[in-house]
């Protein structure tokens, strides 16, 4: 089931912010908006304008291209939950977590 970019822009405002740390309520106050629009985006109710999707975007450290694409829902959720959590993250630290899971492989004789 193909779903609207209204959809795909919530889920992945929600997997962000989740990622992130932050609350519905943080969020619509970095972004200067109401935490139920934030709620409202996040199910997919409203469209946010560009210039909101951009602040919301800077507020989570992402590219607000990032929002708007859809991942195949058989992805791992919990990849999905990594991507999150390092994006917008320096190439050090990146590297850094790439080389502890590459290690944490090694050490269990997973092939890497």
């Amino acid at each position: 089931m193909s779903k609207t970019i209204q959809e795909v822009a919530g889920k992945n405002i929600r997997l962000f912010r989740q990622a992130k740390g932050l609350t519905q309520e943080k969020l619509a106050e970095l972004v200067n908006v109401s935490s139920s629009y934030i709620g409202y985006l996040e199910r997919g109710l409203r469209s946010p304008s560009l210039d909101l999707l951009a602040r919301i975007g800077t507020a989570l450290e992402v590219e607000p291209t990032a929002l708007l694409f859809s991942t195949s829902d058989d992805f791992d959720p919990t990849l999905k939950k990594l991507n999150a959590l390092l994006a917008g993250k320096n190439s050090k630290s990146i590297n850094f977590v790439y080389e502890v899971a590459r290690a944490y492989f090694v050490s269990t004789s997973e092939s890497v």
